[in-house]
């Protein structure tokens, strides 16, 4: 149906089930703030490396699953904070902790030496201060 336009580069296992009203809502502030900025549909859909229909598509609250790596290219290209965009479509902190955890995840599964992958492990169930203090520590080590 689009042969003749850009595919859509986005990975689409990373597309995410949405509210459709809030997919209106994310739709309706991507174009404003894309017409605030003076940029036209087929100049963003370049930019984003996707085709101009998917782009209008999205604006109009038509695509019923949105990608946050598509949703962070636009942040960028609009110069707006992407968590913004994640709360505008309903993303909680918690599906972005699990999308955290779920990246790391597949890290430590392609790391080949299981005691790292194991330390990395330890390492994401600690609290962000003794995180920092392994760091220190890692540092001190290095100096010497």
């Amino acid at each position: 149906m689009f042969a003749d336009c850009k595919v859509d580069k986005m990975d689409e296992k990373q597309d995410i089930k949405t509210n459709p009203n809030l997919v209106v809502a994310l739709g309706y502030y991507i174009k404003n703030k894309r017409l605030q900025k003076n940029i036209g549909l087929r100049e963003m859909a370049e930019l984003l490396q996707i085709s101009p229909a998917y782009l209008s598509n999205l604006e109009s609250g038509k695509h019923s699953m949105t990608n946050p790596l598509l949703l962070k290219k636009i942040s960028k290209v609009l110069n707006i904070d992407h968590l913004k965009l994640f709360k505008i479509i309903g993303y909680t902190d918690k599906d972005m902790s699990d999308l955290k955890k779920e990246i790391m995840s597949e890290l430590i599964n392609e790391i080949s030496d299981i005691e790292l992958g194991k330390i990395i492990e330890e390492l994401m169930k600690m609290e962000p201060e003794k995180v920092f203090l392994v760091k220190q520590y890692i540092e001190l080590l290095n100096k010497k």
